[in-house]
């Protein structure tokens, strides 16, 4: 069955602990295949067993037509017309050996953080199929042990109701108290209901703009899908990559219901990106009706363009370390070889004057050649 512990504050707490928005709210199945509003009225045949699972559970809650409709997974599916009415019934099984006190509410459904669904906490205002589902009993319910009850409940369909699929939730919760300091626990089951008001089908998909970033060597691609239509749907995405080889790479999560005024976020990493090139990326996302139709939108392109940026920058910075070494290193040998051409200039002149007999000019300790002068 679909059970979750749900843990409060201690021994002696009165007040409930929140829930995250997914409190186990196990959709085992969803049924388009609607049965049209007959009463859930008492059945004339052989009583029905509970589901298999139970035996393994403190407890389990089934509709109350569970086997003699198309009803799959013991959830309830309605097709009605605004203004309509129809009864039903649950059936909760004690499997325990002690009697139990169960706890048992009509809550909305909502698009919960993250993709998929999840029922309104128990005390919320409810403004859908929550507050049109009325119990015809108490809330508190007590089932005598390896026993069974039904809890009966009307669903009535405002009228001036819009076409579309609605979505709510039959919650039975089992409050078990605290034992030798330790924590309270609640293990709860929620049986969706699913309302579809006849009309014309609207399958609208809208993507907002695909993002990306850095992350783990590769990139992150971002993409929100947004129900706009009225018709409850499932989704499926892939990325596109173009450029080089084309390949495809999935989207996730995948298979969750995306309700009408809902969004999910999907995601996809991008491994093995080249070092040197561009490539395109394209988001696909295809929206389905179980059972019905399907529809495909793309979100915009982003273009990305990789190049070895370190490599080149050293790269460069390499060669013009070297430039400046050869510049430097020019300029020292041009004035190197300058000096020595000087200094051979220097010495010819030299070697010339001394073949001459002539002192090398500009010695002041050589009287000039022929002079009568003395000291």
């Amino acid at each position: 069955m679909n059970g979750c512990p749900r843990a409060r504050g201690g021994a002696t707490a009165t007040h409930r602990v929140r829930f995250p928005a997914l409190w186990c709210l196990l959709l085992t199945g969803l049924v388009l295949a609607l049965a049209p509003g007959a009463r859930a009225a008492s059945a004339s045949g052989p009583s029905p067993t509970p589901p298999e699972s139970a035996a393994k559970a403190p407890f389990g809650v089934r509709a109350g037509l569970y086997g003699l409709t198309t009803l799959t997974g013991g959830h309830f599916g309605y097709a009605l017309k605004a203004g309509a009415r129809i009864e039903d019934s649950a059936v909760i099984y004690n499997e325990s050996d002690e009697a139990r006190t169960f706890h048992v509410y009509a809550a909305d459904v909502a698009h919960a953080a993250g993709g998929g669904l999840a029922p309104a906490q128990e005390g919320q205002r409810m403004a859908g199929v929550g507050a049109w589902l009325k119990l015809d009993s108490e809330a508190a319910v007590t089932v005598r042990p390896k026993s069974r009850a039904t809890v009966r409940f009307s669903l009535a369909v405002p009228a001036g109701t819009p076409p579309g699929s609605y979505l709510g939730s039959l919650v039975t919760a089992l409050r078990t108290p605290a034992v030798s300091g330790g924590v309270n626990t609640e293990t709860r089951i929620a049986r969706l209901v699913e309302l579809t008001v006849p009309g014309t089908a609207d399958l609208q998909v809208s993507l907002s703009e695909l993002v990306h970033r850095s992350a783990g060597g590769g990139e992150e691609f971002t993409v929100t899908v947004r129900n706009t239509g009225n018709v409850l749907y499932t989704f499926a995405g892939t990325l596109r990559i173009t450029g080089g080889s084309p390949r495809t790479v999935p989207l996730t999560p995948t298979g969750i219901y995306v309700i009408p005024g809902g969004s999910a976020t999907l995601t996809g990493r991008v491994a093995d990106l080249p070092a040197l090139g561009r490539r395109t990326v394209t988001a696909s996302v295809t929206a389905t009706v179980p059972g019905g139709a399907a529809k495909t939108v793309d979100s915009n392109s982003v273009r990305l363009t990789f190049f070895p940026w370190l490599i080149a920058a050293l790269a460069v910075g390499g060669l013009l370390v070297l430039a400046v070494l050869l510049v430097v290193t020019r300029r020292r040998r041009r004035a190197w070889r300058r000096r020595r051409a000087e200094e051979r200039t220097a010495l010819r002149a030299l070697r010339r004057e001394l073949r001459a007999g002539r002192p090398p000019a500009g010695n002041p300790h050589e009287a000039p050649s022929g002079s009568d002068a003395h000291p």
